[in-house]
């Protein structure tokens, strides 16, 4: 299954109206002093605590690094690529790619899991890979850690099936999970295909947050100009500075009062520099989103037939 994860955007917003940033850099501290003295399991667990009040990056690499001294590969691995993702929606090219790095490294040692689903379509079906829930499709891929890999497929008022099997480092481990409801419809065994949909929810809300940005930025600068601007004519109509040839001439107060005007120009000039580089990143950051992949699979059953359109978003 490919893992993605887009989710932080360039203005940062509070990700719970109870989030406590200073208890959870507490928490991140002495998580990174634990870790420092080879106590990865106390370290895993304050930087767990820690990323629950608050998520950034630094907590999710060093998250990561300590569930891969534990082991615990498909975690840290899950990790890395969260922390890199985000580290490269935020323009922090070093961190994003350390965590592909470190992510890539960690991909021979773990087992590639499939799992061939017949009835991908069953009505509230859920389908879990070493305890960790995946969204049923046709074909799953997934990692998992070496070793006895657990498969279960649940779904409302039908036995539970549970299959399990070895993965060894490097190699495949395949499942198939038949029939559960012989009363539902048959699915064909035709291809998905896959069509473009809408553009990325992840990237147009970062698009919106630096337009907003841009627009705010553009409103301020447009706003110190004009008051720059009627401060710079009151000063040079007034009673200490007089008009002559080729500009004004001004006592010390009349020129602490055109630069002070001149002063304010130039923020509003910084202001416009902004609003111009967020527009034009958040035009960017829209025209280059990836679009969403929407499946259609032709279905057929005793009563009928007709397709069913799914999604990956």
């Amino acid at each position: 299954m490919r893992f993605a994860r887009l989710i932080t955007c360039a203005l940062m917003v509070v990700r719970s109206a109870h989030a406590d940033p200073a208890e959870a850099l507490r928490l991140f501290d002495e998580g990174r002093a634990l870790a420092k003295d080879g106590k990865y399991a106390e370290a895993c667990e304050r930087f767990g605590k820690s990323i629950a009040i608050q998520r950034t990056i630094g907590t999710e690499l060093n998250l990561g690094e300590c569930q891969e001294h534990l082991g615990h590969l498909r975690e840290a691995w899950g990790l890395y690529l969260a922390g890199a993702g985000d580290a490269a929606a935020e323009g922090d090219a070093k961190r994003a790619t350390f965590g592909r790095e470190r992510a890539a490294a960690l991909e021979p040692m773990m087992t590639i899991v499939v799992v061939k689903v017949a009835q991908p379509k069953l009505n509230n079906l859920l389908i879990t890979i070493g305890g960790r829930a995946t969204q049923p499709i046709a074909e799953i891929h997934e990692r998992a850690d070496p070793g006895d890999i657990e498969v279960i497929a649940t779904a409302p008022g039908l036995p539970q099936i549970k299959l399990s099997k070895p993965g060894v480092a490097g190699g495949e481990t395949t499942f198939e999970i038949p029939r559960m409801d012989p009363n539902a419809p048959i699915e064909t065994p035709e291809k998905l295909i896959a069509i473009d949909g809408a553009r990325s929810t992840s990237y147009v809300r970062v698009a919106y947050g630096l337009g907003i940005g841009g627009a705010a930025s553009a409103i301020t600068a447009i706003a110190l100009t004009v008051i720059a601007r009627e401060h710079y004519n009151t000063a040079a109509d007034g009673m200490d500075c007089m008009k002559v040839t080729g500009g004004i001439r001004c006592d010390d107060a009349g020129t602490k009062a055109i630069h002070d005007a001149q002063h304010l120009a130039d923020i509003g000039t910084v202001f416009a520099i902004g609003g111009v580089a967020l527009l034009g990143s958040a035009a960017i950051v829209y025209l280059t989103a990836p679009r969403d992949q929407i499946f259609v699979r032709p279905q057929a059953s005793a009563h009928g037939a007709g397709v069913v359109i799914g999604g990956s978003f």
